[in-house]
């Protein structure tokens, strides 16, 4: 049994099992994701009084309603409200007869404990976790705006929750080839706006609280909420999943097949 061979065929043999191994994780990681958008889209909806003795995921509709904490201010308008999201766009003309292409490079979102009410049920909502989609909250959003339009503390106030800021310097030039511009839109869920919560859990026991402190739903970042029943955590969940699972199973070919041919130049080199 030459050593060279032996080395080479373990070399082998070990590199098809990490191979193996990754694709495999990979490949569980989108199962896990695909499973996940399965139980989000069976999940409610539950009633409000309900909501306290639910296990595992849930969805419930209410009237928003602010916290013991308060609001929070939203950074473009100075808005009290209970979640916002800023979004912000760029635009690149190349010359003076092409279209206008924007590009949205930027979004944050913030939000804090809020109550969600219907009639005498309560529940507390954690969404420092959730996605926010509020997209469906055109009423209380503001229009695009220039970056040039804003005050300088609007502009601080944006630049500090991490949006893009900087915009082209301006030309005198009206035959210039190039001028970007930066804008921003702000959506907000205020307080008394209907409100959907889908995907969240409990995450405290009703058990041995008063009467008047309803139970907190959280959730990871499966958890949504939304001014209506569309999701988008459920089709962006089973995307991804199907894409890990396809990724996991391709890398595991080759590592099945390095893992055989160790194993098999392993078998013939004892043998032989």
């Amino acid at each position: 049994m030459p050593p060279t061979n032996l080395l080479v065929m373990s070399g082998a043999l070990l590199i098809g099992l990490a191979i193996l191994g990754a694709g495999l994780f990979i490949a569980s990681i989108g199962v896990g994701r695909v499973r996940l958008a399965r139980r989000l889209r069976q999940a409610g909806p539950t009633p409000l009084g309900e909501v306290p003795d639910a296990t595992g995921l849930i969805a419930f509709d209410g009237i928003a309603r602010a916290g013991a904490e308060g609001a929070l201010e939203a950074p473009l308008s100075e808005t009290d409200c209970l979640a916002y999201a800023v979004q912000s766009r760029s635009r690149t003309r190349v010359d003076a007869d092409a279209d206008e292409t924007w590009t949205h490079d930027g979004r944050v979102s913030a939000g804090i404990p809020f109550v969600v009410a219907d009639g005498g049920d309560r529940v507390a909502v954690d969404p420092s976790n959730a996605v926010l989609s509020l997209a469906d909250w055109e009423p209380d959003a503001t229009a695009w705006t220039d970056r040039a339009d804003l005050s300088a503390r609007a502009r601080d106030r944006l630049a500090a929750v991490g949006l893009p800021s900087t915009d082209a310097k301006p030309t005198d030039d009206p035959s210039a080839s190039s001028d970007a511009v930066t804008q921003y839109r702000e959506l907000r869920l205020e307080h008394g706006t209907n409100v959907h919560v889908f995907g969240g859990s409990v995450v405290d026991d009703a058990r041995g609280r008063p009467d008047d402190a309803p139970v907190t739903v959280g959730g990871d970042d499966w958890f949504e909420v939304s001014a209506g029943e569309r999701s988008m955590v459920i089709p962006d969940r089973h995307r991804s999943g199907s894409l890990y699972v396809i990724f996991g199973g391709l890398l595991a070919i080759p590592g099945l097949g390095f893992t055989l041919a160790g194993i098999v130049g392993l078998v013939s080199t004892f043998l032989l």
